[in-house]
């Protein structure tokens, strides 16, 4: 599937962007998951990229980033897998 643009993917998914980083609790409600999830997918190196500043413990997300990886796991049908 070719790189959609953030403005595709806020369309493909009624996403209305926030034009902000996000921390881990509202990337968190926009991948409708729980928070808690959000550490393991960083931990195991599973999820979306995110943004550590050095010599700090916050963690951010770009909004295109959430998309886009929601995005990444588009099938059409359950048989088949989804490219990595």
């Amino acid at each position: 599937m070719p790189q959609q643009s953030f403005e595709e993917l806020c369309e493909l998914f009624a996403y209305q962007p926030k034009g902000r980083p996000l921390d881990s609790e509202e990337a968190a409600e926009v991948l409708r998951i729980h928070p808690g999830t959000m550490a393991q997918y960083r931990l195991r190196g599973e999820g979306p990229r995110f943004f550590s500043p050095p010599g700090t413990r916050r963690v951010w997300y770009a909004e295109k980033d959430l998309l886009a990886w929601i995005a990444s796991g588009a099938k059409r049908s359950t048989s088949e897998t989804v490219a990595a």
